[in-house]
């Protein structure tokens, strides 16, 4: 199920809905525009590349569900929420308890481009 995104020139509001807020143990993520330094569509093959670590918490399905936090020393914090969505929207950022946003979208380029416009305006 995809993620809700709420984007303002303020801020970035990721809702999780259903089972996601039980897996992830969260209702979501909210960071300031500010702090996205790049964001863009990716195909899952190319995410999750960048998802080894520890899930701490989460849920995985190997090519169905990737939903939490991952945490490595290469790749810092990561907070995915994707089920079998391909592109998914990658969001970098500073400075946040997450260092990037791994989230299935209905349409990535739309939300990249509403996110981007919002935070380089």
């Amino acid at each position: 199920m995809p993620v809700q995104l709420d984007v303002t020139p303020e801020r970035l509001v990721v809702r999780l809905t259903g089972l996601d807020r039980l897996w992830a143990l969260s209702a979501g993520v909210t960071v300031p525009t500010a702090a996205v330094t790049g964001v863009r569509p990716v195909s899952r093959a190319e995410a999750s590349a960048r998802a080894s670590g520890w899930r701490l918490p989460g849920a995985y399905w190997p090519g169905a569900l990737q939903v939490g936090t991952y945490v490595s020393r290469p790749n810092g914090r990561s907070f995915w929420c994707v089920h079998r969505g391909d592109p998914v929207l990658l969001v970098e950022l500073d400075g946040q308890a997450y260092d990037r946003l791994v989230l299935e979208v209905d349409e990535p380029a739309e939300a990249s481009r509403a996110i981007a416009r919002a935070r380089f305006r």
